[in-house]
């Protein structure tokens, strides 16, 4: 069987909208690793309204997390990273240490409104990159601008930035799903997360993604974006 690395999911317990408490962390484990899933990287919210804990709290959680995958016996690697929602406040919250980046790498996680048009996402990832990181923009298929042109997220790419989709979008609905289908076709696709926040809502989910991908775009792209990217990042390396 392949093994995954979800890129994106609330696992942690008790900080976010996610994983209410360990109980709930302990099924979404279970889930996860019946999926293939072998590395996470835990992505709690940084956003004023699902989230806002500090590194040090979500570093405590992080470690009950891993007593927790000894205990339950798994082989499973968990990584600390956040889901920073920009402002203009988060590039002095990154110059302060106040943001976990992706496995304590250069990269970050970075989300947006659905709302929000193109030239202010065009402009926020310019001024994440300006200070030194690299720029994964979360569930890029949620944003309206970039749903509607496929430029947009070819000019992104062309920038510097790694994409990463929801594994439930790539089996999705059919507007999302040819839209995913299209940007994979020009290999426009980096990472794949569950964007996972408890056992029942959201669960992270994995192979019939994978398995789709595999079919439709070959198992070496597959591979990529579901196991090889994830670990050049952890490994602070170019994708």
């Amino acid at each position: 069987m392949d093994k995954y690395i979800d890129m994106h999911c609330h696992i942690l317990p008790g900080v976010d909208d996610g994983a209410k408490d360990l109980e709930d962390t302990k099924e979404m484990l279970k889930i996860a690793y019946q999926e293939g899933i072998r590395v996470i990287i835990a992505t709690p919210h940084h956003h004023d309204r699902r989230g806002k804990a500090s590194i040090e709290r979500l570093q405590r959680r992080l470690r009950e997390v891993e007593e927790l995958i000894d205990e339950m016996g798994i082989d499973m690697e968990i990584h600390l990273g956040m889901e920073v929602f920009f402002g203009q406040d988060i590039l002095e919250e990154l110059g302060e240490g106040m943001i976990a980046t992706m496995g304590g790498s250069e990269y970050v996680l970075l989300e947006f409104s659905p709302e929000d048009d193109f030239a202010y996402i065009q402009r926020a990832v310019q001024k994440v990159q300006m200070k030194g990181y690299g720029v994964i923009i979360a569930h890029v298929e949620r944003y309206m601008c970039l749903l509607k042109n496929i430029d947009h997220i070819r000019y992104l790419v062309e920038m510097g930035a790694y994409i990463q989709v929801n594994a439930s979008s790539i089996i999705g609905g059919f507007t999302v799903k040819r839209f995913i289908k299209a940007m994979m076709k020009e290999r426009l696709v980096h990472f794949v997360g569950t964007d996972a926040h408890s056992p029942n809502h959201r669960s992270p989910l994995m192979q019939k993604a994978a398995a789709y991908v595999e079919k439709k775009h070959g198992h070496d792209y597959m591979e990529r974006i579901f196991w090889k990217n994830g670990n050049r990042v952890l490994r602070n390396e170019n994708i």
